[in-house]
C-alpha cells in the first residue's frame, strides 16, 4: 500500500507525521518493509530518518555525494533512459539503519533533494517531448522507481509513505501517479481548511463539491488525467495534527475549524464517494508534540524510543515527559490501527 501524505498548506505538520507513522509502522511490523520517498526539496523527513539535526545532515551529503536521491534519479533518467526504466532502481533505496542506529531495519529512505524544484524543469520539458503519452511517463517516474524494488522485494509486504511539498508541483503529482490512498493532515486554521479545498480541486478536479468542466485552464492535472483514464487514488484519512488534549476547553474558533473539517470531509464522501476509501469521515486527533517535535526532528530517534529524561538540543536541555510521549504515541498508534 502506498500513502501519499499531503495537503496544499505548509505547516500543518506533513513531515512530522509522516516520520511518526513510517517509524512505528516499521516498528509495529518488523516482517514487513517500509519505505518513505520524500518528495520535498527541503528533505526533512531524509534528516530525521538519517540521524536528525547534525547527523542526518552529514548523512543526506553522503547521499547526495553518492547519487542516492530522488532529484538524482530523475536527472539519470533524463541522461539514460527518459521513457523507460534504467534496471539500477534499487540502487536510490537507502536503508536508514546504515546510518541510524536508531531505526529498526525494515525501513528505508528514497531521500530529498533541494534539485527538486530544478529537476520540474527536466519533468515538464519531457513532458512536452514528441512521444505517445509523455506527459503520463513524466509524471510516472516515481511508480517507475519503486516498482523494481517491490519486485526484488516480494517475499515481503511493503507499506510506502511519500513525505510531499505543500505546493501542487509536477513531483508532487508524481506522488499522485504512485499513491493508493491520501492521508492528509490538518490544523484548525481557515488556511489548512483552504488547503484541504484546495485538494480536490487540483487532484480531482472538484470545486465547493462540484466537479469542474475539462477546460478549466486551472484544472489541467485532473483533465489530464481523466483524458488519459489514470487511476487517482483515494483519500483515506484526515488527521487533525497539533490538537488540544482537551478539545472541550479549547478556543471557539478552534473547535469552529476543527468542525468545519469534520464537515468538509462528510459532505465531500457523500457528493463524491468514488474519491475515498470505504470506511467512516471521522478525523483521527493527533496533539501537538511541543518539545517532543523539536527532540525527535534533533535526534532521529523513533517516538517510542524516546525517553523520560533530558536531552541536548543545539547545547540546551530539554525534558521529554512521560505525560507527553504516552498521548502522542497512543494517537499515532490509533492512526496506524486505520492504515
Amino acid at each position: 500500500m502506498k500513502y501519499m501524505v499531503w495537503n496544499n498548506k505548509g505547516g500543518v505538520g506533513k513531515t512530522f507525521i509522516t516520520f511518526m507513522l513510517a517509524t512505528e509502522y516499521a516498528i509495529a511490523h518488523p516482517d514487513e518493509e517500509v519505505v518513505v520517498a520524500d518528495l520535498c526539496p527541503q528533505a526533512n523527513v531524509s534528516e530525521m530518518l538519517l540521524g536528525g539535526n547534525g547527523a542526518g545532515e552529514i548523512n543526506l551529503q553522503i547521499c547526495y555525494d553518492n547519487q542516492r536521491t530522488i532529484a538524482s534519479y530523475i536527472k539519470a533518467r533524463y541522461d539514460r533512459s527518459r521513457f523507460g526504466k534504467m534496471g539500477d532502481e534499487t540502487e536510490y533505496f537507502v536503508k536508514v539503519a546504515d546510518y541510524n542506529k536508531e531505526m529498526p531495519n525494515n525501513i528505508y529512505v528514497i531521500p530529498g533533494d533541494m534539485d527538486l524544484d530544478l529537476c520540474s524543469t527536466i519533468i515538464n520539458y519531457l513532458a512536452q517531448a514528441p512521444e505517445k503519452s509523455a506527459w503520463v511517463k513524466s509524471r510516472k517516474f516515481l511508480a517507475d522507481l519503486i516498482e523494481p524494488f517491490s519486485g526484488s522485494h516480494k517475499n515481503k509486504k511493503q507499506v510506502y509513505f511519500f513525505d510531499c511539498n505543500p505546493s501542487f508541483a509536477n513531483y508532487t503529482e508524481m506522488a499522485v501517479l504512485a499513491a493508493d490512498r491520501i492521508i492528509v493532515p490538518c490544523t484548525a486554521d481557515a488556511a489548512s481548511i483552504r488547503g484541504v479545498r484546495n485538494l480536490f480541486r487540483m487532484i480531482y478536479g472538484i470545486k465547493d463539491g462540484k466537479t469542474l468542466s475539462d477546460d478549466s485552464v486551472f484544472d489541467t492535472f485532473s483533465s489530464k488525467v481523466k483524458e488519459a483514464g489514470i487511476r487517482l487514488p483515494k483519500v483515506h484519512l484526515f488527521i487533525q495534527n497539533k490538537s488540544r488534549v482537551v478539545e472541550a476547553t479549547a478556543a471557539a474558533a478552534f473547535r469552529a475549524h476543527l468542525q468545519e473539517i469534520r464537515d468538509i470531509a462528510t459532505s465531500l464522501r457523500k457528493e463524491h464517494p468514488g474519491h475515498f476509501t470505504d470506511g467512516d469521515t471521522s478525523v483521527s486527533n493527533v496533539k501537538d508534540g511541543n518539545t517532543l517535535a523539536a527532540i525527535l526532528n534533533h535526534t532521529g530517534i523513533p517516538l517510542s524510543k524516546v525517553q523520560d529524561i533530558t536531552y541536548k538540543i543545539y547545547n540546551k536541555r530539554t525534558k521529554a515527559n512521560q505525560s507527553q510521549i504516552d498521548p502522542l504515541l497512543a494517537n499515532i498508534r490509533e492512526c496506524l490501527a486505520r492504515l
